[in-house]
């Protein structure tokens, strides 16, 4: 099969292309990074009659302003972690791009615009956006329409995209209230997908938000009181509560673990998350 592989300049470029596959009942496959694509097209799982390879638009990788981070949709893990201040204004991302699996092949050809997208329960990306409250800016020759990355993801490997957008940045604000970020993630070998993830933020009210990846098929944030993350006996029970509320098949399973094991190890993922972030407390907010 003939494929065209188009590689557009601009996001007006990018989103007539989009327009015109649709309109003529083709299916477009918009590559990013291509960690995820390249093998889904090499196993025959996708049959795209268009390739759009978003490598060479002309949006920076990555933009910082005032009190905003913002990425741009082939802004790697790598892009990032050599960003200067990265580590600052975006902890919980730069934790996860520095430990995600696969290494310097990954972190470098694999871009974080493409995870959210591709939506995987079992990816590190989209839980730690959601943490960091991410928004998600989607472009069409329509217009633009903006959402929260919580929203973003509908459901495992589901998303808020139409086939004729692109998402054309991810932007972070500051959060002045969280002052301290921890993240975990558990996997069976080096080079495997994660099984559970825990991105941790604590607020200055001393409240602990942790959102948790790989546990429901979309990202689960949850919040627990002062005093609660400090000790994992009291974290195990009140992520127990929450997780008593719902039902047994909104546990997430796949090849790597079923629902039942994933339930089991949520609390201790987000233990040593929290302990980390704890940790990173400024000298004046730590507590015996």
């Amino acid at each position: 099969m003939n494929r065209r592989i188009i590689r557009p300049r601009t996001v007006a470029e990018a989103t007539n292309t989009l327009a015109e596959v649709t309109a003529k009942g083709g299916r477009a496959l918009v590559v990013g990074g291509g960690t995820i694509a390249v093998p889904q097209l090499t196993r025959r799982e996708v049959d795209p009659s268009d390739i759009i390879d978003l490598g060479d638009l002309d949006i920076p990788l990555v933009r910082y302003d005032e009190d905003t981070v913002r990425l741009g949709p082939a802004a790697s893990y790598q892009s990032l972690l050599d960003t200067p201040s990265a580590e600052r204004r975006v902890p919980l991302l730069h934790m996860m791009a520095k430990g995600i699996t696969g290494g310097i092949q990954i972190r470098t050809q694999g871009t974080i615009v493409g995870s959210l997208v591709c939506a995987r329960p079992c990816s590190d990306a989209p839980a730690v956006l959601v943490a960091h409250a991410a928004q998600v800016t989607l472009s069409s020759v329509r217009g633009t329409r903006t959402m929260p990355a919580e929203r973003f993801i509908t459901g495992p490997e589901r998303s808020d995209l139409c086939p004729d957008e692109l998402v054309t940045e991810l932007t972070f604000r500051s959060r002045p209230e969280a002052t301290a970020h921890g993240y975990y993630k558990l996997k069976f070998a080096e080079s495997s997908w994660p099984v559970v993830t825990c991105a941790c933020c604590v607020l200055a009210d001393g409240t602990v938000e942790l959102t948790l990846g790989g546990v429901r098929g979309v990202p689960w944030k949850i919040r627990l009181p002062d005093g609660v993350a400090n000790s994992p006996r009291r974290l195990r029970d009140g992520l127990e509560d929450h997780m008593s509320a719902l039902p047994e098949d909104d546990f997430w399973e796949d090849i790597r673990a079923d629902g039942a094991y994933r339930r089991r190890v949520a609390a201790t993922v987000a233990s040593r998350a929290s302990r980390q972030a704890h940790a990173r407390l400024p000298s004046a907010m730590e507590r015996p």
